[in-house]
């Protein structure tokens, strides 16, 4: 190939870093910071190593993980849970480090394509700005985006000049389309999938096809020495030893989720299809996380969003798993575990279960939310799960159009009552591609959704509903609602 090829990684993590959002550095929220510094952008693992299988020769640079690479750097010295974290890796002079690597590394790698993933809507403005302060250090380079975010917002980052072309959805074969046009001297008019500037106008290209055969891609952990996963892996299986999606322990064996909830962006992505890898290829990255990643921690998250939506071919994937000797965490629907099921996750070593819950009230349930489930589903499941010797994580959102501070109360309660107390509330927030942004854009006008914005470098928008007038009340009334439970989860 012709072009030299850069990848900058941990775009979230300088985003952290630099905007500090709130509440991100208070100490109570270590754990979940340290995931989102050290955990790499898995999507762009996905395109590196299909890149590399397809012969091109790209350069990843980690503007984190090459740099802060010893546990203590993350870790608090205060124990309030409400204080500021003091960790080295909170001060400016690590910020400046960081930024220092990427920008030298840029000069240094000298690439004709630079490849930014912007996927996270959470730091979006955030990571438009620093794409936009590349484009203005290297104004001769192309640049190519994508990933989740950038699917959704082609057109305003085309606008920001910071970018040369927009990879919409799977970014693997439509990257490689790109580069090798470019490589090659063509136009690419015809490629789907990607939006760019032509002739002065925004264009957008028809859509590309999702993937069919998963299989045909390569798994992530081929481009494990480019995004340095085996550092990662060692501070954050020591930071958070047994959590979920460390990385080296936990990948998607599927794509997709056939359901239409409205506050997910799945259903814009896949168009309520799911797509699985096989069995043995699930045992193939299994095999591989064995032999490099299994030194210090013994747990494996499959992070599917239905992991036992197939029943057959699950059971097929437990049979196979049964032979490594790792304990395994996931996530699924309560409809998709039936006692059977539980009965063979609780045998293959399963250690956790998360459901995600978002409301005990069946109206909000199935006419907001469109969960397609009753209340009785989601606690029978969670009582079965953990009469089974598994722990049930539920996840519950607040502040769901129609639904009253007593409904949420009551949903608390019967929690309680079950002693199911391992469950989170989240303030319910919007954003750009799910059914629920669109209700958000008709209800508030763009000051009003201003004032909503999660934090200034965030595109996720709290949606208050005619039971929660401000943002503070909504914040609020969920930290004492979960304060609760930590209390009653305290006393059993």
């Amino acid at each position: 190939m012709k072009n030299k090829i850069a990848l900058i990684s941990d775009t979230v993590a300088l985003g952290l870093m630099e905007a500090k959002p709130e509440p991100a550095w208070r100490v109570r929220l270590s754990a979940l910071r340290n995931k989102e510094l050290i955990a790499p952008d898995y999507g762009a693992m996905y395109v590196v190593s299909y890149l590399k299988s397809k012969g091109f020769d790209v350069k990843v640079i980690n503007p984190v993980a090459d740099v802060h690479g010893e546990a203590e750097l993350f870790k608090d010295s205060v124990n309030d849970p409400a204080s500021y974290s003091d960790a080295p890796i909170s001060k400016p002079e690590a910020l400046e480090k960081s930024r220092k690597h990427l920008f030298d590394s840029l000069r240094s790698l000298d690439p004709d394509i630079i490849l930014y993933p912007l996927s996270v809507y959470n730091l979006a403005r955030y990571a438009r700005k620093l794409l936009l302060e590349i484009r203005n250090s290297f104004p001769e380079k192309t640049i190519i985006t994508g990933g989740i975010y950038a699917s959704f917002h082609p057109a305003e980052i085309l606008e920001d000049g910071g970018a040369d072309v927009v990879v919409r959805g799977e970014g693997e074969i439509t990257t490689e389309e790109v580069l090798r046009a470019i490589d090659e001297g063509r136009k690419i008019n015809e490629i789907a999938g990607i939006s760019y500037i032509n002739e002065g106008e925004i264009t957008h290209n028809p859509g590309r096809t999702p993937i069919i055969d998963l299989d045909d891609l390569p798994h992530l952990y081929e481009a494990s020495n480019d995004f340095n996963i085996r550092k990662r892996y060692e501070i954050l299986s020591e930071l958070n030893p047994n959590d979920d999606y460390i990385p080296g322990c936990g990948f998607l064996t599927s794509r997709g989720c056939p359901e239409l909830c409205t506050f997910c962006l799945d259903p814009a992505i896949n168009n309520g299809r799911t797509r699985f890898h096989s069995p043995e290829y699930v045992k193939r990255v299994l095999q591989f996380c064995l032999e490099n990643f299994s030194d210090r921690t013994n747990t494996f998250f499959f992070g599917d969003a239905t992991f036992t939506m197939n029943k057959k071919r699950l059971n097929r994937i437990l049979d196979i798993i049964s032979g490594f000797p790792f304990k395994y965490q996931i996530q699924t629907r309560a409809d998709y575990l039936d006692e059977s099921i539980i009965a063979r996750l609780a045998e293959s070593r399963f250690t956790t279960v998360a459901i995600g819950a978002e409301s005990l009230n069946e109206r909000i349930l199935n006419e907001v939310v469109k969960k397609r489930m009753t209340p009785e589903t989601i606690i029978d499941a969670s009582i079965s799960v953990k009469k089974a010797g598994m722990q049930p994580v539920l996840t519950f959102i607040v502040g769901l159009p129609g639904e009253p501070k007593e409904s949420v109360l009551r949903t608390a309660r019967i929690l309680i009552e079950n002693k199911l107390t391992l469950a989170t509330f989240f303030p319910l927030v919007v954003f750009k591609g799910t059914a629920l942004y669109q209700e958000f854009l008709k209800k508030f006008s763009p000051e009003e959704r201003e004032s909503l914005r999660l934090n200034p470098a965030s595109e996720e928008f709290l949606f208050l509903s005619e039971y929660f007038s401000s943002r503070e009340e909504i914040t609020d009334f969920t930290a004492e609602i979960n304060r609760t439970l930590l209390e009653a989860r305290a006393c059993l």
